[in-house]
């Protein structure tokens, strides 16, 4: 036996999500602010990861000390 549910407000926010025919991108588009955040974020991240993968004495060249990356990378706006 089989349950369809037909009505997607019984599922609520889940719901509205589980059954939405629009691609996750579109629906972001309405959500700037917020993508643009996330898009920062990973680029922060990937810049941190970056850094972080040089040597001590790379880091020194440029000016840096391991302890500095967070800060170096969340100062780069």
């Amino acid at each position: 036996m089989t349950t369809n549910i037909h009505n997607h407000a019984a599922l609520g926010k889940f719901g509205e999500l589980l059954f939405t025919r629009q691609t996750p991108m579109v629906a972001a588009e309405r959500h700037r602010g917020l993508l643009d955040s996330f898009r920062a974020w990973r680029e922060r991240r990937a810049a941190a990861a970056e850094l972080s993968n040089l040597s001590d004495r790379d880091l020194a060249d440029i000016g840096l000390t391991r302890q500095d990356i967070p800060n170096a990378v969340r100062a780069r706006r």
